[in-house]
């Protein structure tokens, strides 16, 4: 999605784009469909990513040699489409510039690798977001890259993190908006046919995409269980991802998807594509947003506003900030079953009473995490480039 929007945008605003991707004939298909104008100056070069390296004897090697590979690998496969096309770029945009940085390098050592001036999103800036933790001592920085004179930019999420990050480096940081795609929703997407079937009128709850741990699944389920007396219907549909999750729950997990309460409606699997994610969070009256330890923003808060959706969010860090400012549902505590179930009360058994209450700005919201304001915030990355 966002490799997407971002060459589509770029396009619009007459530069000339090559992008990098594992599915390049696909991205050239949408471009060719989204943005036919412009696209005679787009190229697209296969791209896959770099893994993580294994030794004999020494097993998996350490972080900041892997993610020396991961600059020296695309300065490799840059220099090969340069090659071919005849000019450089005069701008690398990083979609995810997370993997590119790791404590113990400084950005000599990567100036000498990767010759090219660069700018990319930093998704979850490893900062301390909490003054009264102790500061971690390393002997480079995490984020030491970034102040390197090739970084013309770097792109955050959430304004408060955006400050913390200037704080720390000399290169511009700009607040990046938390796209999403907003594709019609799939009219015939079957997995929506069967919620229906099966949600039967009640409300539907929706946990939605990567189904892991830090999502709240756990806690959600709980909720689930605890309230199969309410007119009330959750949906767990993405797929699973085992990260984090004890053996134990991993089997309570899919024990329960396999058996679900009357209340329940699982689909396991990867959701095809955003028409389809669209279809199913059209599909429900409230998204389950309450993430655990997760400090970071999510574009299902987009996806709220987009579809006018009210939410139930954990109250910390950025997720329960932007629901406040935009009034977008009810935060609660991380984890607090007792509290999911009181704040559905409130959305479910009276939503009218909860709409004038809350009285949400899913317009304001959107506006603020729009293609339009993409524009805008490209264009300052492309003035400092």
């Amino acid at each position: 999605m966002y490799i997407r929007l971002l060459s589509k945008t770029l396009l619009e605003l007459d530069n000339q784009v090559i992008a990098f991707y594992p599915e390049p004939e696909k991205l050239t298909t949408w471009l060719k469909a989204n943005c036919p104008e412009q696209i005679q100056q787009f190229h697209a070069f296969p791209m896959q990513e770099s893994k993580p390296v294994s030794l004999p004897i020494l097993g998996r090697l350490p972080q900041p040699f892997n993610v020396l590979r991961r600059w020296h690998h695309a300065a490799n496969t840059i220099k090969k489409a340069s090659s071919q096309l005849g000019y450089a770029p005069d701008l690398v945009f990083f979609n995810w510039i997370d993997s590119y940085l790791s404590n113990y390098l400084s950005y000599p050592i990567i100036d000498q690798i990767f010759p090219y001036p660069w700018s990319g999103i930093c998704f979850q800036p490893r900062l301390q977001f909490n003054p009264s933790q102790p500061k971690r001592q390393g002997w480079v920085d995490y984020q030491a890259v970034l102040n390197s004179p090739r970084c013309r930019s770097v792109a955050v999420m959430d304004e408060g993190h955006a400050t913390l990050l200037q704080d720390k480096i000399s290169s511009p940081v700009v607040t990046f908006p938390d796209l999403t795609d907003e594709s019609p929703p799939d009219p015939d997407f079957s997995v929506v046919n069967q919620l229906y079937e099966k949600a039967r009128g009640r409300k539907i709850i929706g946990l939605l995409g990567s189904l892991n741990k830090r999502k709240g699944l756990l806690t959600l389920l709980a909720v689930a269980q605890k309230s199969q007396q309410e007119n009330w219907f959750f949906a767990f549909v993405g797929q699973l991802s085992p990260y984090l999750f004890a053996p134990e729950e991993l089997t309570r997990i899919k024990d329960f998807a396999k058996s679900p309460p009357s209340n329940c409606f699982f689909h396991l699997e990867l959701i095809p594509d955003e028409p389809q994610f669209n279809a199913v969070v059209n599909a429900c009256d409230i998204l389950f947003a309450a993430y655990e330890n997760f400090p970071y923003s999510s574009n299902l808060l987009t996806k709220a506003a987009v579809f006018r959706k009210l939410v139930i969010a954990s109250e910390e860090f950025c997720i329960g900030e932007r629901v406040r400012r935009f009034r977008l549902g009810i935060t609660i505590e991380q984890g607090n079953v007792g509290g999911c179930i009181k704040a559905l009360h409130e959305l479910c058994d009276h939503p009218d009473s909860s709409l004038a209450k809350l009285q949400p700005d899913f317009t304001g919201c959107h506006q603020r995490h729009s293609a339009s304001q993409l524009r805008t915030v490209l264009e300052e990355i492309l003035a400092n480039a």
